[in-house]
């Protein structure tokens, strides 16, 4: 994937360096541009780019968010008409993309250890949310139905714990995503017009503020995998792209709040980050709350 996109996107210039030799206009400036943003995008928001926080090597992780942060520059100054700079910053966010392209290459892929981490994290998440639904199974009305979906959210995430056993892991990580987004789609469906109150105690501010993170990185899955099924066509990708853009930028808000010792600003930044897939997830027409 990443030197599939690579190559699109060095394509992509070349054809920005054709159109230059025409004298352009500016509506055909700015297709260039939003299609290179997309290209950007795809490589900064790819499976592997997002797993580099769990990686070996440091410098990967903040080459990936540099580029993400210069990707959200050059979307305010796109929408400002600014075109020469939104073109400055995604040349940019690809050099930072491109380098963090090559050091995963050379770090071989995601370690056996990165795609355990993986795996617990979305473990926890689908942990919760079987809580919310055993729940349900005590409402007479809601009780054959959740019971349904607890076997097959416990199928797959005993399947993910076989094929994780098994050192598929890999395998493991795409069942319990099924598991995730059966569980927070199925107790949303259920408890539609209702409050869902979710059972959760945390420690200490930072703990809480770990599993916000957690969450958010769960429906950030979910966002990829409704992409992958079709359900961002059209229109409806700009949407959701702003939603995630906007809820990646929340999201690196609250990690510079969380270094500062501002647990309790970070996790309300955090919040906010989660709500914004939340909408790209309702966009796409997944009930999420």
């Amino acid at each position: 994937m990443i030197r599939k996109l690579t190559t699109w996107l060095v394509a992509a210039c070349v054809a920005g360096g054709a159109l230059a030799q025409g004298a352009p206009s500016d509506e055909q400036r700015r297709r260039l541009i939003e299609q290179k943003l997309r290209l950007v995008e795809m490589l900064v928001n790819s499976p592997a780019a997002k797993s580099s926080a769990y990686g070996r090597d440091a410098e990967t992780p903040k080459l990936v968010e540099q580029g993400k942060a210069l990707l959200d520059e050059a979307r305010g100054a796109l929408a400002d008409g600014r075109l020469d700079e939104a073109a400055a910053a995604l040349d940019q966010a690809l050099k930072s993309a491109s380098s963090a392209s090559r050091r995963l290459k050379s770090e071989g892929g995601l370690s056996d250890s990165a795609q355990r981490k993986q795996l617990a994290d979305m473990t926890e998440q689908v942990r919760t949310y079987r809580a919310a639904l055993d729940d349900l199974r005590r409402d007479d009305k809601l009780a054959d139905e959740a019971t349904q979906v607890l076997m097959r959210v416990d199928g797959l995430a005993a399947e993910a714990n076989k094929l994780s056993e098994a050192g598929r892991l890999g395998e493991a990580n795409k069942h319990m995503a099924d598991a995730y987004k059966i569980a927070v789609e199925e107790l949303s469906r259920l408890r539609a017009g209702q409050e869902v109150v979710l059972s959760l105690k945390f420690d200490t501010p930072a703990d809480e503020y770990a599993y916000e993170q957690k969450r958010f990185g769960s429906n950030q899955i979910m966002v990829d995998m409704m992409v992958g099924e079709g359900r961002a066509e059209g229109g409806r990708r700009q949407l959701v792209d702003r939603f995630v853009g906007e809820g990646q930028r929340l999201k690196r808000e609250a990690e510079g709040l969380a270094e500062s010792g501002k647990y309790t600003e970070a996790i309300a930044s955090m919040e906010q980050a989660t709500k914004q897939l939340n909408r790209a997830l309702q966009s796409m027409g997944v009930p999420v709350f």
